[in-house]
């Protein structure tokens, strides 16, 4: 449907949320298609349209995943899991305080914020405009 030019029908399918981004279906193509590269660009499309239910938490998960690595060029699950919880359903948080002090006590879940080194080369890398040569266009 994307080379027949059905843009606004695979934006606003479900199917491009629904992968798992495992590789399993790239590896697996007969035709050396990268497909899970496919839908993370309808992904990053579908996103920058808003052309997603608006508390559907996958594509909230997606952009919140890529401000944080864009922002502090990690991801720290305690941080994204509560930015998720607040754009999606801040009630289900409260229903996961339990498991998420016991994970905390624990120590498997941290509050510390990670940054790596090099912030400006890889937001120059992201910001950059020029796309990879496996990115599929719309």
């Amino acid at each position: 449907m994307t080379r027949e030019g059905f843009k606004e029908e695979v934006l606003n399918s479900l199917t491009i949320w629904l992968c798992a981004s495992c590789y399993a279906c790239t590896v697996q193509c007969p035709r050396q298609i990268h497909i899970t590269d496919v839908m993370y660009a309808l992904k990053r499309e579908a996103i920058a349209r808003k052309f997603y239910p608006a508390r559907n938490p996958i594509p909230v998960l997606a952009k919140a995943f890529f401000e944080r690595v864009r922002h502090d060029g990690r991801n720290t699950e305690s941080r994204l899991l509560i930015t998720l919880y607040l754009r999606t359903n801040p009630f289900k948080m409260l229903k996961e305080a339990m498991l998420g002090l016991h994970l905390f006590r624990t120590g498997r879940l941290s509050l510390k914020k990670e940054k790596i080194k090099g912030m400006k080369e890889l937001r120059n890398m992201i910001d950059s405009p020029e796309p990879r040569k496996e990115a599929v266009p719309l």
